[in-house]
């Protein structure tokens, strides 16, 4: 009776361990923090009469992309990207040196691209903050000179 108790309490602690496990791991992809991208600017030329015109902005990282869009309706626009500093080394540890390469902005309808310029980060962009950062100059787009 007794030697049945300890293999009940012993499988009870194995089904424990892949939780244990999980709520481990979670954790540790937890560590780095979210880095973010902003970019403000000016639209001159925007078409009229064109419903559904977007700013899209794509965060270009060597751990993956992330996009992020806002409607244009006048000729300002702002919009913050968020993205993972995570990478990992082959040791297994978090490392949190994931940094753009580039931005690209582009301006489209459903039915049409006006403008898509790309933006290398380190020559367009510094930092403001730890992880957060901005482009140093202004971006001005004019739809119609910069248009394909």
């Amino acid at each position: 009776m007794h030697h049945s108790m300890k293999i009940r309490e012993t499988i009870r602690r194995l089904w424990l361990l892949p939780l244990l496990i999980f709520m481990l791991s979670i954790g540790a992809a937890a560590k780095c923090p979210t880095g973010d991208v902003t970019v403000k600017g000016t639209v001159a030329g925007l078409p009229s009469g064109v419903s559904g015109l977007e700013l899209t902005a794509t965060v270009e990282t060597p751990k993956g992309n992330s996009s992020k869009s806002t409607p244009l309706s006048n000729g300002d626009f702002s919009v913050s990207v968020p993205f993972s500093t995570r990478s990992t080394s082959f040791m297994g540890g978090d490392r949190c040196h994931n940094t753009p390469t580039v931005v690209e902005v582009r301006i489209a309808s459903p039915e049409k691209v006006y403008v898509q310029k790309r933006l290398q980060f380190k020559e367009s962009f510094e930092t403001y903050g730890s992880f957060l950062y901005r482009l140093k100059h202004e971006l001005n787009l004019d739809v119609k000179a910069d248009g394909k």
